[in-house]
């Protein structure tokens, strides 16, 4: 039996998203005029298709206070939410980080990989994202095209330095904060 797979393009409202599926891409233009893509991970939950740019997660090398404390959650939550559309913005629903809240987030390595040893030390590590779960959906392309490593929120906890990573093969890596690494980043809608 043969079989068809078709795409359909339709407007898109963030206030009203309508039927979301994982796997469904929405194009979107950011306020520098850059366009992105965002992609659907699971169930109410949305995040870049690719990298948008590089960034540290702390200037210095520590991964002390995880999340909470790190420059990176400063910089999403301040920085690239100015960048997004108002009605996006509007239209995101804040996820609890303890007694904090983001409307950013990175995934962390629970959400991209599943059950892994680097976990230990993120108490917010969720459950593994339906997208992820196929290799070729972790791995991430800059605005050339090439294949990069991406931060995850999740601190490695066999390291103070290191935060974990995505490598451009898709499979769990880690690195020092400092390092310049891919932005791609969630939201709940």
């Amino acid at each position: 039996m043969a079989t068809i797979t078709t795409k359909e393009t339709r407007a898109f409202n963030w206030a009203n998203p309508g039927m979301l599926k994982v796997g469904d891409e929405i194009v979107e233009t950011l306020k520098d005029g850059r366009e992105v893509v965002f992609v659907v991970v699971d169930d109410g939950v949305i995040g870049l298709k690719n990298l948008l740019g590089y960034h540290c997660m702390n200037e210095d090398w520590t991964n002390k206070g995880g999340w909470l404390t790190c420059d990176m959650r400063r910089y999403l939550n301040e920085e690239i939410i100015a960048l997004l559309p108002d009605e996006l913005v509007a239209a995101i629903k804040p996820r609890k980080f303890g007694k904090e809240e983001d409307k950013l987030w990175l995934f962390s390595e629970m959400e991209v990989f599943g059950d892994h040893d680097w976990t230990e030390n993120d108490p917010d590590c969720g459950f593994q994202f339906e997208y992820f779960k196929d290799r070729r959906n972790r791995i991430k392309v800059d605005e050339d095209g090439d294949a990069h490593w991406w931060w995850e929120r999740s601190p490695n906890g066999s390291n103070s330095n290191s935060f974990c990573t995505v490598g451009s093969n898709g499979y769990a890596n880690n690195n020092t904060a400092s390092h310049a690494h891919g932005v791609c980043f969630g939201f709940y809608i």
